[in-house]
Order: C-alpha cells, then sequence, then structure tokens
C-alpha cells in the first residue's frame, strides 16, 4: 500500500524559503490512479497463482496403484539413522520370492534399507548354500549364525545395536509394502473377516491342475469357477473343518464359487471366523484352508487395485470387539477412507495390551539393546511386555500391506496348493530385476 503526504510548513519555519510541491506530490491520488493501483495488484496476484499452480503441476506425482507401487521408488530416505532389514532365514523356496522384495528396497536401488542381515535358523546344507550365494553376490546382505536350528528366537536379537532401526521379517514374508497390516495373521484376520468386502469365497479343487491352466499366472480372474451340479440349490457342500491336505493333489488351485453364491462366506473356511473370536483366533493361527482362502483374497484385491478393502470403515467400534476387548482404531489426517473410490485415511491400529504376531515389525536397536536378553518367547516379550515397561504403544499401520505364507500348523497344506507359484509368478512380474 501506498502513502501520500502533503507538506505544511510550520509557523517556526515560515522564514525558510519555500520550494513548491513537485506536481504529482499536490493532490491525493485521482480516482484514476486508484484504480490503476488495485488492476496492478490483481494481476500480480494472478501471475503469483499461475506460478504456484504451475509449479505444483510440476511436482505432482500421480496416485499409484498397488501393482505399480511394487516398482515404485522411495522418495526419501533418512540422514540420521540406519534402516536394517533383520530376516529370520530358514527356507530357500520363501527367500526366493522375499528377495525381490529386499533387493527393491536397498538404498542402493532406492530404497530405505542399508543392510540386510539374515539370521541362519537352519542346518539344512542346501538352504546354507543358497544363502551363502546371495550374500557373495548381493554387497548389502550379510550372514549371521546363532547356533542354527537349536537357537531361540530370543537369541537372535542379540545381533541388535544401538542407532538403528530394524525391520524384523519373516523369511515366508511373500509380499511386502512396509509394516503392516499382515495377511494371515490371526488377530487381523478376524478383522478382515468382518470387513465387508476383503475376504472374497473361494474352495479348494479336488481336480490335479491341467498342463494348460495358468499356473504361472498369478491373476485368479484366470482361474475356472468352482464346478456346482447342476442341480445345486444350496451351493457347494460344506468343506470340513480342518480338511486333510492329502485330499487334494500337489499344485492344485483354490477356485472362486459361481453366482449366486460368490458373495458370501458361508461353507466357506473363513466362516469359522465370523461367530467366535476365541475359536476364530485358534483358527486363523493353525487352520491352513483359513490361510490359503485369504491369500487368494489377497491375489484378488491386488488384482482388481482393491488393497483399500483392508483398511476400516466403521471406525472404532470394529476393534473394540477384535482386539481382547482392548484394540482401539486410531485415526490421524485424512480421516475415513471412502468406499469404492480406493481413498483411504491414515489408520493406525492401537493394540492396547493384546498380543499380536510379529512376522514383520518395525522396533528400535535401542530399546532391544536396552532391554536385553531378549527370552525365547520374544513375540510376548518385545510386543506386550517390553511396551508396557516403557509406556510405549503397539499399533499397527492398517495402509500398509505384508503377506506372511503360513505358520507351523499350516505348512503342508499349504506347501500342497500352487500359492506359493502364484506369489513367485507376481514377484518376477512386477519386482525381480533380470
Amino acid at each position: 500500500m501506498f502513502f501520500f503526504f502533503k507538506r505544511k510548513l510550520l509557523p517556526q519555519y515560515s522564514n525558510i524559503p519555500y520550494t513548491p510541491l513537485a506536481p504529482q506530490e499536490q493532490h491525493p491520488p485521482s480516482r484514476r490512479r486508484r484504480l490503476l493501483y488495485q488492476l496492478f495488484k490483481f494481476l500480480a496476484l494472478l501471475l503469483l497463482t499461475a506460478a504456484i499452480i504451475t509449479t505444483s503441476c510440476l511436482l505432482y506425482t500421480p496416485k499409484l496403484s498397488p501393482l505399480e507401487q511394487l516398482s515404485a521408488p522411495i522418495p526419501v530416505m533418512p540422514r540420521d539413522f540406519r534402516i536394517v532389514g533383520l530376516v529370520f532365514y530358514g527356507r530357500r523356496s520363501r527367500v526366493e520370492i522375499l528377495d525381490c522384495y529386499l533387493k527393491q528396497n536397498l538404498v542402493a536401488n532406492g530404497g530405505l534399507l542399508s543392510e540386510v542381515i539374515f539370521i541362519a535358523r537352519t542346518d539344512n546344507a542346501d538352504d546354507l548354500a543358497f544363502l551363502d550365494e546371495l550374500v557373495a553376490n548381493t554387497p548389502a546382505y550379510t550372514r549371521r549364525d546363532i547356533g542354527g536350528r537349536k537357537a531361540t528366537y530370543g537369541q537372535a536379537w542379540a545381533v541388535a545395536e544401538k542407532g538403528v532401526m530394524y525391520i524384523k521379517i519373516d523369511d515366508d514374508i511373500e509380499h511386502l509394502f512396509t509394516s503392516t497390516n499382515t495377511i494371515n495373521s490371526p488377530r487381523l484376520a478376524l478383522l478382515h473377516a468382518h470387513l465387508s468386502s476383503a475376504i472374497h469365497p473361494f474352495l479348494p479343487s479336488s481336480l490335479p491342475p491341467s498342463p494348460s491352466s495358468p499356473r504361472q499366472n498369478w491373476r485368479p480372474s484366470l482361474l475356472p469357477t468352482y464346478p456346482l451340479s447342476n442341480t445345486s440349490t444350496t451351493g457347494p457342500p460344506p468343506l470340513p473343518r480342518h480338511p486333510s491336505p492329502r485330499s487334494y493333489p500337489q499344485g492344485y488351485s483354490w477356485l472362486p464359487l459361481p453366482a449366486p453364491y460368490n458373495t458370501s462366506l458361508k461353507g466357506t473356511p473363513m466362516e469359522l471366523l465370523l461367530h467366535d473370536d476365541a475359536l476364530g483366533y485358534e483358527e486363523g493361527y493353525r487352520n491352513w484352508a483359513v490361510g490359503a482362502q485369504q491369500h487368494m483374497s489377497f491375489l484378488r484385491n491386488l488384482e482388481e487395485d482393491g488393497l483399500w478393502r483392508y483398511g476400516f470403515d466403521g471406525g472404532a467400534a470394529i476393534s473394540e470387539r477384535w482386539g481382547n476387548g482392548r484394540g482401539k482404531v486410531v485415526w490421524g489426517q485424512g480421516g475415513k477412507r471412502r468406499g469404492e473410490e480406493g481413498e483411504r485415511g491414515e489408520t493406525t491400529w492401537d493394540m492396547r495390551g493384546a498380543r499380536i504376531q510379529i512376522n514383520m515389525i518395525a522396533i528400535w536397536g535401542d530399546d532391544v539393546v536396552d532391554n536385553a536378553p531378549v527370552p525365547d518367547d520374544d513375540e510376548w516379550y518385545l510386543g506386550v511386555e517390553l511396551v508396557a515397561r516403557l509406556g510405549r504403544r503397539a499399533v499397527v499401520d492398517m495402509n500398509a500391506i505384508a503377506v506372511h505364507f503360513a505358520f507351523r500348523h499350516q505348512r503342508k497344506g499349504m506347501e500342497r496348493t500352487d500359492l506359493l507359484a502364484r506369489y513367485k509368478a507376481l514377484a518376477e512380474e512386477r519386482v525381480c530385476r533380470s
């Protein structure tokens, strides 16, 4: 804003020779000048706005689909600390898939992991030889031995150092973004089962895989539907609560149910999680069929760009029931997701003292070192006891997805399916470097 002054001579200075004002100083600005000034301000504001919009368009990164995110670089690397992956290693067949995701997330490839430490918890010579080959060919990989198969999970944490953030990862994490809303984790499975569209009806096929079937394609949409009798009016026959893995041929597929049975979980393994929370937790941990249905549902959601289905829609009321009465959703900036549009809020699930599986977690090395030794049951110690002792909170990032293949009780049944082949095909298509 401009100010205009008209000079007036004071009496004590009346004997000083008078110097006339310049013409532009003799009168207040005219109406025309004020209008021109306002027009100038408007044009300046308009140019500034245009510059901001142009800069924003140049810096804007389009929203990526979950499949596109698999190969997208991570833009920011923290400078003040190191992030180290800590993989509890035991099986080559699992790490052949996980390796692609680990390498993608190394600092050298635009990721956040400065190093990946493999804790060797196996005595199998072939599995150890494969690990040694990985380490020899990847400078950021290291192997640590803690006593082989007989070593406890607690002993593995002896490698922790202060000033480091560790991302602990089980070797059968087959798909990941970050840490994590985990697929095939009992407590989270209870939540997923009650979300309206996260779990889909699939059943195991007793037919051997056809040589022409898309065994090397991970997409469920290429599968035929589950065969039903033409006279069936009640849907598929009920599946045994714990079906025998030997009832199905090696490498078989789980098939989607046809209409009109493709919108209900009735008669499928995941129905066990809908009515009794204690029973549902136990089935989510031990029942391989429950795990297989979760995996096929995840692959369908991924194919349909529908990973938002694993978020929350109903606020804290959802987890007040399925967190031993202690879970709570904490909403952050961004609010709730917007249904079918795929927009999701920033959400965490506070465990409030309840136990949760630690197939993939982030933890500070300082907390581990200062509270060593870690006992055999590292899951209880790190996720419940230590959290209470330090006055911290254990939270789940519901906007991040990881897929855990199988618990010990699920392995025999899960390994007869084609699920590992599907996850390998997904990794090779979207993540693995040639």
